[in-house]
């Protein structure tokens, strides 16, 4: 993700702290022992002797924005990561990234000091034109209020393809209202606005809407949230996004990727209910192998767990239905997952026929139909 600006400087107004003097936070925060690597240490050392939560997130604030430079290098690179947890590791271990780093690291440190944050994925505009890669930042809730912080652009600007490591100490704590103006959240959730713009207002410049009343509550929606399993999440999201616009290609390639990475949950998911079903009949297969423990295992414990290795493998079946993913090997993989579970039920058929036997028969003559199987 891209550095999105040059010598930019925008006014926004920064909500309640706007005349507080900062500068006794910020002469303590420039700086951390050498010794403390991780976000959390790093954070408690900063925040230890601190009041509130503005204070704290200032301390946080000022100190990436003043030690994690903008990695112009990695904007070519084809260095990829696969975890949150990577994109902290790796930019306090370099002292640079890019705006996903800075974003994460925030948001780490936050949390481990018990502020409300979250990471925001979305676009910019500048000049009233669009930028051509996607942007990261943070929201914050201090005192039941929502604002939000671009550590990414406070750390410093480019200048005719090079860096510029220079504060800018206008992207904290600024109002809903003023950061849309600049900033689009991917998903509307997060514009922190109960009247969300959509995607063609934004490109438009048309903000009436703001300030006229609405029965939605984005709060409420944030916090419904943790009730979602991942899937669900992502469904969702995408659906609120594709609501909202799909009116340029950074907006498409955000839901595509979101597709992407639903079909790889379910898959998963579904792999996982394959497994759960073979461990089942496999121990079903040790209990027949063993005569059920000489005859004596009763008829209804067979018969459920051949139902569980049943039930977990049509589970798995319906999560994989019509799945279909842009990459062939997610696709092969999908396709070995199918012939997995027409195997199963293959041999889940050949057992059911067995058990039907097996309980028409005599108890006393039970022991008999192993020794005619060998």
């Amino acid at each position: 993700m891209k550095l999105l600006f040059s010598i930019l400087i925008f006014f926004f107004q920064v909500s309640h702290c706007f005349s507080v003097d900062y500068s006794k936070i910020d002469k303590q925060s420039a700086t951390v022992p050498q010794n403390l690597k991780s976000a959390e240490e790093i954070a408690g050392y900063l925040t230890k002797n601190l009041n509130n939560s503005t204070e704290k997130t200032r301390a946080i604030y000022y100190w990436i924005s003043h030690n994690i430079r903008y990695d112009m290098e990695m904007l070519t690179s084809n260095k990829s990561v696969t975890t949150t947890q990577e994109l902290v590791v790796d930019v306090l271990k370099r002292r640079k990234g890019v705006c996903a780093n800075y974003a994460e690291l925030f948001h780490t440190c936050c949390k481990s000091v018990g502020i409300e944050s979250y990471v925001i994925n979305g676009f910019t505009k500048f000049d009233g034109k669009l930028a051509t890669i996607s942007h990261a930042w943070n929201g914050v809730v201090i005192d039941g209020k929502y604002y939000f912080i671009d550590v990414t652009w406070a750390a410093g600007h480019e200048d005719n393809g090079k860096y510029i490591h220079e504060f800018n100490d206008q992207f904290f704590l600024i109002q809903p209202s003023e950061f849309i103006k600049t900033h689009m959240p991917f998903d509307p959730i997060w514009q922190f606005s109960n009247n969300p713009l959509s995607n063609k207002e934004f490109e438009s410049n048309n903000f009436a809407k703001l300030n006229k009343p609405s029965d939605y509550n984005f709060s409420d929606s944030i916090k419904s949230l943790n009730d979602l399993n991942p899937i669900d999440k992502l469904m969702r999201e995408t659906r609120r996004i594709t609501k909202s616009g799909l009116t340029n290609s950074l907006v498409r390639e955000f839901t595509a990727q979101n597709q992407q990475n639903i079909v790889t949950l379910k898959y998963n998911q579904g792999v996982e209910l394959v497994n759960k079903s073979v461990e089942d009949f496999n121990f079903y297969i040790l209990c027949k192998n063993k005569q059920f423990d000489g005859t004596s295992m009763k008829d209804e414990k067979i018969l459920e767990i051949l139902a569980d290795s049943r039930k977990k493998l049509e589970a798995s079946e319906k999560e994989i239905n019509f799945l279909n993913s842009d990459s062939g090997n997610i696709n092969r993989m999908i396709k070995d997952m199918e012939n997995s579970i027409k195997e199963m039920k293959t041999k889940l058929a050949v057992e059911d026929v067995f058990m039907v036997k097996y309980i028409k028969t005599w108890k006393p003559f039970r022991i008999f139909m192993f020794y005619t199987l060998k």
